[in-house]
């Protein structure tokens, strides 16, 4: 995967540790940080560091793909996407979250589907996999505008933020045949 992605209004580039202040002030946001299984609340600097440094190690082991999302002109972090594998043989999960003030823009719907276009361009098309807690349709409707199909019945999943697990509704994206 190439480490620069551009799209019409955005840049997504590797992360970085200048992008572990703007991590920690969005990821403060309780409705950021409770839709996500693994962002504490509040979320620390030294939580958004060490979240970058999970990065790089999963990146390094060809686990990982994350992406800072920026705003073309500005390279400062508005939100994060990322394909990665739970273990080797599991399929690529899409994982994103984006700061409140750029909610409802389509900004992670067009991260998304170029994260997606470049995976699918060297990685080879597979199916994808994501996850999303019922009380974020926000996040439902990115996966279903992509294609995503959900998968199952919603299955309780753990959120750091909640301190407790909260339903979550499994969504597949099927490779094109």
């Amino acid at each position: 995967m190439r480490d620069i992605i551009e799209t019409d209004r955005l840049v997504l580039r590797q992360t970085e540790q200048r992008d572990a202040k703007a991590i920690s002030v969005l990821g403060s946001d309780f409705d950021i940080a409770r839709m996500t299984g693994s962002f504490p609340y509040p979320f620390p600097l030294l939580s958004a560091e060490f979240k970058i440094i999970t990065f790089h190690a999963a990146k390094r082991r060809s686990l990982a793909h994350p992406y800072a999302i920026t705003l073309k002109g500005d390279d400062t972090l508005i939100g994060v996407t990322d394909l990665f594998k739970r273990e080797e043989t599991a399929l690529w999960e899409v994982g994103y979250w984006i700061g409140r003030p750029f909610w409802g823009k389509g900004f992670m719907t067009e991260a998304c589907a170029a994260l997606l276009a470049e995976a699918d361009a060297t990685l080879s098309v597979a199916d994808r996999v994501a996850g999303v807690f019922i009380d974020n349709p926000g996040s439902a409707r990115v996966l279903e505008k992509l294609g995503f199909k959900r998968s199952g019945q919603p299955e309780p999943y753990f959120s750091m933020a909640r301190l407790k697990k909260a339903p979550s509704q499994d969504f597949i994206l099927k490779a094109a045949s």
